[in-house]
């Protein structure tokens, strides 16, 4: 290895000296690119190397844009906690997990390349990123999820293996791009009225809004064992009794249900059929306001549904519509426009993956 090392950097030497013999701009411009390939081929050799001479495996290369290394770690990071809910979602021997799971961590280098590009032509232009905008960002962080409280953050950071410095440079990217972006990319689109007025020609079912309920629930979950089922069940039977003979719903909800929406007394609000699961959108949607359902059994648990308001199906009209509209065609537009700024960054890039 080292051996390989010092070669490499004969080489590199070998290389200026011949470049800088022969002269001009091209050779010059020549000599930048070869030498950019070589040291960043250098970084990873010591990086590989330290790895190696203290026994630890080493963090793969993901990606190299111009002179920034993307590592495999830095990919499982991004996608987060993608993965995990990809597995919760497709069995073991589902052949479409491996296929999401692979699109995940594809879109997440993606994206990892194009942030890179970003902080790149930022830094190109000597921007720099006042450290008081910085510690802002955290404080809001800190105020926000923390409870305003410092050490409980700093101790959170520790816990995911991340320093106070490193975490300072994530910010301070996520500033650049998210500046980048603004200067970038106008915010100054113009969407007219015929282009309204045509969408809405197009997309007739986007205006189209089916009948909703306002819903109150109350989830049981079932057990693991027959005997912890039946127990479920005749709790749910009993909370039933209960509220035919007048408790209050949301009072029991409070109290009894297992679901999300325990905290809110059970109330989901105003919901489509769409956006429940079969069994309780048949019996919720066959209900008039005010009434209660029987008790709804599914493979996870049993539900008690209560309707206390009804919105009959719905056509939006063009002026009901067209701020909407206008507001959606803007962001596709910022769309289109960031998309060929990237692809420009990545025209004029230096850009391998492995």
């Amino acid at each position: 290895m080292e051996g390989f090392i010092y070669a490499s950097l004969k080489l590199l030497i070998v290389q200026r000296v011949v470049y800088g013999r022969m002269g001009g701009m091209h050779c010059f411009q020549s000599n930048r690119f070869i030498n950019r390939r070589l040291l960043v081929l250098l970084c990873v050799l010591f990086l590989s190397y330290g790895s190696f001479a203290r026994g630890d495996l080493v963090d793969g290369i993901a990606a190299i844009v111009n002179q920034d290394i993307i590592t495999f770690t830095d990919v499982k990071n991004m996608v987060g906690q993608t993965e995990d809910s990809l597995r919760k979602a497709y069995s073991p021997g589902d052949p479409q997990l491996g296929e999401k799971i692979q699109q995940a961590y594809k879109e997440a280098l993606d994206q990892l390349i194009e942030r890179q590009l970003i902080i790149q032509q930022f830094n190109s232009k000597g921007g720099k990123v006042p450290e008081t905008l910085i510690e802002e960002e955290i404080q809001q962080t800190i105020d926000d999820q923390y409870g305003h409280d410092r050490s409980v953050f700093i101790k959170t950071l520790e816990a995911l293996g991340l320093d106070l410095e490193t975490y300072k440079e994530r910010i301070r990217d996520k500033i650049v791009v998210r500046y980048m972006q603004q200067t970038e990319v106008s915010n100054e689109i113009i969407i007219s009225p015929y282009k309204i007025e045509k969408y809405y020609e197009e997309h007739p079912s986007e205006f189209q809004e089916g009948e909703k309920v306002k819903l109150r629930m109350i989830y049981v979950k079932k057990g693991s064992t027959d005997e912890e089922t039946a127990g479920a069940k005749s709790l749910v039977q009993e909370i039933l009794l209960k509220l035919t003979t007048g408790s209050d719903f949301a009072s029991l909800a409070s109290v009894y249900s297992e679901g999300s929406e325990k905290n809110q007394g059970g109330d989901l609000g105003f919901v489509g059929r769409d956006s429940l699961r079969k069994e309780l959108a048949d019996a919720a949607f066959a209900l008039d306001a005010g009434q209660l359902s029987k008790v709804i059994e599914t493979k996870e648990g049993f539900y008690l549904v209560q309707v206390e308001d009804k919105k009959p199906a719905k056509v939006s009209t063009l002026e009901e519509s067209r701020d909407l509209i206008e507001r959606l065609l803007i962001a596709q537009e910022r769309a289109r426009l960031q998309k060929r700024w990237v692809q420009s960054l990545r025209r004029k890039a230096y850009i391998r993956m492995y």
